[in-house]
């Protein structure tokens, strides 16, 4: 707030002066300007102020100044002098005739709460402050005001419901609460779409799954049709409930009766919220009436919670036991979805929660949300290996499948056909997860492919080949369409052998046109093509004349239709022949070397999917013809598809898996899923590479790596790990593995790792920040030498010391470190680093020397034993 201007207003029976601070509201100053001059119909729009001129110069005829409210209100420190205020009559705006205009509710709203407040300030004579202060009270809860006032209580009520706001401290009674107008019966689906929408963000702050379900269910429920009042009070409760789980002050268990007695209108609590409102300085006693109400409420509602488990868990139970029944679900998935809700599973309860509310969710939905429960729950605690199959040949999820496997007796074909089975029979349950196949289509297709049919197995071959998805899916939808039909027929009536004598090429056109196979258009240009003399179509009749087989007929039909494309028009034609131009592009890239299979694949089916960036980037080299620039920009989105469809699967596939097996140091795990989730660079090239090569083992060794490197990194982790041992030894062992440290070499390095030997720590500091194998293997092996060479010293100083003297050796011991001491004190006076070599050196002098020393004296010894002989 800026600094207070007084102006003093001329031209008033009464002398009045005004305190205006920079920035008032134009509003504010219009209502003070009302008090002040006790006016009421008419508006204060500004202010007449005299020239700024010297006083010897003023003219008589000197024009005076108008400043408007708002720039008064801005710039107060303009009005000096004599200021006079210039009123208007507040008269409602003219407007052209044929013009109509609505005044927003709000004014109207703030003009019906100032004439209440007007009436009430001149019948209470109140001052002018107590005046400000109702107004700004009553302006902040206009809505709770208005409602309260066009309520049906008596007028006594009413003017103590607004004299209470202001002096609270008079009224010792209970909070009145005004009966609030009768509301229309219309629902406002916005205000219960917003109040759903807050209720799913409260349950996504939770962590305990089980709560998330209860508070999911509780934004689905519909209640009660929530008035203005009611509307703006629930979103300031929900508020309030988030504030207390952002600061950990309102448990989990709490979180549900909470939103449940603030939908409920709980009495109790609207009068607190009421007596809040009322003195928004007592915030404290509102969050600690929510949370007693909770605590009251936690048993009542988890004993209705656990009223209803019981009946959804025998509900799943039954539906689970129907769709293996009708051969929806296989045998595992049947029990593994029965011990989910033997344990009353919170994801398992949750679909069945959905189907059972939801009119619209179908059995199939059902059916898929349960399979891909169980399928994140295989892959899981699935094989290691097929899980890495899965995700080298680019599949999120694992394909579920009994592990029958190949017999003994096999050949390399039925391998190769068990392969495309395989494959096929899980594109089928994808695309029927994405609804683009229906369950009697893929029930259908999943027979046709346990009977080796010889129509799935040439469609694979030219998916195979061309990798054309969509091709492949319309193929099979069309067969399966054909071979419902003729299980139909045969169901009905099996017709003898000889009934088909009689039949012709168009009557088996009809007969489809009739069973909805073939549609319109193409029975009309089938029959047109016919009678034209097409080749085809002729060598299929005579085909069928031969030997009098419907069904290969059928299917020689079929695949006119498709290639022949009747009635269709040009426009997508055009479209398919640019798709191909496009796609065939791609593939010359592919075949000159310049991108790898994996990204054509990915790149095409971007490409089959109106891709925006691929579309860009083929656009822009039809522009600019410059290959180098069109390649490096298809790598970049191909490693961008390759993270959208593979990188969540790393964490389930691979990073898994290692942690099972104790291959990443304490707390890699959880920094490996970081990194994934962060799109760290390092695994994104680990992945490229993979995908390019399918090297498993490299993939693996990467990760072990990254993992080992993000643990030394971590705060206060490089010295501590390494003292632990931990990390380091996990990287000891790797470098076991790449034969750089031999195994005697690494027992004797961990032995001193684990004894905390300063210099092999911080050599082990270096390799972290260097990667430098290398010359750690090197800095190691000097290491162990030097301790080796010191060793040796010491003893064959100690053992002469005592053939000399046949005193302990400790007194050698103790000369010897002596004098080492010694020499380096004077080394270190002089300056001079002292390295690991200088200490050898200084080391191998001093027992030299001390060699001569002993031989010196065993020759004097001998001397004087020989000179006393003689004697």
């Amino acid at each position: 707030m800026g600094d207070v201007a007084y102006v003093q207003l001329s031209g008033t029976p009464s002398t009045v002066t005004l305190g205006i601070y920079e920035g008032i509201a134009p509003q504010e100053l219009q209502h003070l300007m009302r008090v002040a001059l006790n006016y009421e119909d008419n508006v204060c729009v500004g202010f007449q102020v005299p020239p700024l001129t010297e006083k010897k110069k003023r003219q008589s005829n000197s024009i005076p100044h108008l400043i408007p409210l708002s720039v008064a209100c801005k710039v107060p420190k303009l009005l000096v002098g004599q200021v006079s205020a210039l009123i208007a009559p507040a008269l409602a705006p003219t407007y052209p005739q044929g013009i109509k205009t609505e005044v927003p509710k709000a004014a109207i709203d703030l003009q019906r709460l100032h004439k209440l407040l007007d009436a009430l300030i001149s019948e209470e004579k109140l001052s002018i402050f107590e005046c400000a202060i109702l107004k700004d009270m009553c302006e902040q809860q206009n809505a709770n005001v208005l409602a309260s006032m066009a309520g049906s209580a008596s007028v006594d009520k009413k003017k103590s419901f607004l004299l209470r706001l202001l002096h609270p401290e008079n009224f010792q009674g209970p909070i009145i609460r005004l009966p609030l107008a009768m509301q229309s019966d219309h629902q406002d689906p916005l205000r219960d779409e917003l109040v759903a929408k807050r209720i799913a963000a409260i349950g996504r702050r939770v962590y305990s799954s089980h709560v998330q379900m209860q508070v999911l269910a509780l934004s689905r429920e519909t209640w009660k049709t929530l008035n203005l009042m009611h509307y703006s009070d629930t979103m300031e409760l929900l508020i309030m409930i988030e504030t207390l789980l952002d600061k950990h002050e309102l448990g989990d268990e709490l979180v549900a009766p909470a939103l449940k007695l603030i939908l409920d209108q709980n009495e109790v609590l609207w009068r607190a919220l009421q007596h809040y409102q009322s003195n928004r300085n007592n915030l404290i006693h509102l969050e600690m009436t929510v949370k007693q109400l909770a605590e009251q409420a936690t048993d009542q509602y988890k004993q209705e919670s656990s009223n209803e488990q019981p009946n959804l868990s025998r509900m799943g139970v039954s539906i689970v036991t129907s769709f293996h029944a009708q051969h929806m679900l296989t045998s595992l998935e049947l029990d593994l979805l029965l011990a989910l809700l033997a344990q009353d599973d919170s994801q398992v309860l949750q679909c069945i929660y959905d189907y059972k509310t939801r009119t619209q969710e179908s059995a199939v939905m059902l059916r898929d949300s349960l399979v891909a429960i169980v399928d994140e729950l295989t892959l899981e605690v699935g094989d290691d290996e097929k899980a890495a199959a899965a995700f080298g040949h680019g599949m999120d999820d694992a394909v579920r499948e009994e592990d029958n496997g190949p017999l003994d007796g096999c050949h390399d074909d039925e391998r190769d056909w068990l392969g495309w089975q395989r494959h096929l029979t899980f594109l089928l349950r994808q695309w029927q997860r994405q609804a683009e196949l229906s369950p009697i289509a893929a029930t259908t297709l999943h027979k046709m492919v346990a009977q080796r049919h010889n129509l799935l197995e040439s469609a694979y071959e030219v998916f195979a080949r061309d990798a054309d998805a969509t091709e492949l899916l319309d193929t099979l939808q069309r067969v399966a369409k054909l071979q419902r039909q003729m299980e139909q027929q045969g169901a009905r009536n099996e017709c003898p052998p000889i009934t088909t004598k009689h039949l012709s090429l168009e009557n088996v056109v009809r007969q489809m046109q009739r069973s909805g196979t073939l549609e319109d258009e193409d029975a009309a240009g089938l029959l047109e093509l016919f009678h034209g003399g097409n080749e085809a179509l002729q060598a299929a009749n005579e085909a069928f004349q031969a030997d009098r087989d419907v069904r290969e007929l059928e299917e020689t039909l079929l695949l006119v239709v498709k290639h022949a494309r009747f009635g269709k028009d040009t426009v997508g034609d055009a479209e398919t022949d640019e798709f191909q131009v496009k796609a065939r592009l791609l593939r010359t890239l592919g075949q000159t070397g310049r991108l790898d299979i994996w990204q054509v694949q990915l790149l095409v089916s971007l490409l089959k999917s109106r891709d925006s960036r691929v579309l860009a980037a083929v656009d822009v080299y039809d522009e600019e013809n410059e290959i180098e620039d069109f390649v490096e920009t298809l790598e970049i989105l191909a490693e961008l598809a390759a993270w959208e469809c593979h990188g969540h699967a790393i964490v389930q596939d691979w990073i898994a898996p290692l942690a099972r097996s104790n291959k990443l140091p304490r707390g890699g795990a959880e920094r490996l899923v970081q990194l994934v989730k962060s799109r760290d660079d390092r695994v994104v090239a680990a992945l490229v590479v993979f995908l390019s090569d399918n090297n498993q083992d490299d993939f693996v060794d990467t990760l072990v790596r990254i993992a080992c490197l993000e643990a030394m990194k971590l705060k206060g982790m490089q010295s501590d790990e390494a003292r632990e041992g931990h990390v380091a030894l996990a990287m000891l062992q790797e470098l076991t593995d790449y034969r750089v440290v031999s195994r005697e070499e690494r027992a004797q390095v961990k032995a001193l790792v684990c004894a905390g030997e300063a210099r092999m720590l911080a050599a082990l500091d270096v390799l972290a920040a260097t990667h430098d194998a290398e010359d750690f293997a090197d800095t190691a092996r000097r290491i162990l030498a030097l301790l080796e060479v010191k060793a040796v010293l010491k003893d064959d100083a100690a053992q002469q010391l005592l053939d000399i003297s046949g005193k302990d050796p400790t007194t050698g011991r103790c000369s010897i470190e002596r004098e080492h001491k010694k020499s380096l004190d004077e080394t270190r006076k002089k300056g001079k680093e002292i390295c690991l070599c200088e200490v050898t050196d200084v080391t191998m002098d001093l027992a030299e020397t001390i060699k001569i020393d002993a031989f010196e004296k065993k020759q004097e010894n001998q001397a004087e034993e020989g000179a006393k002989g003689d004697n």
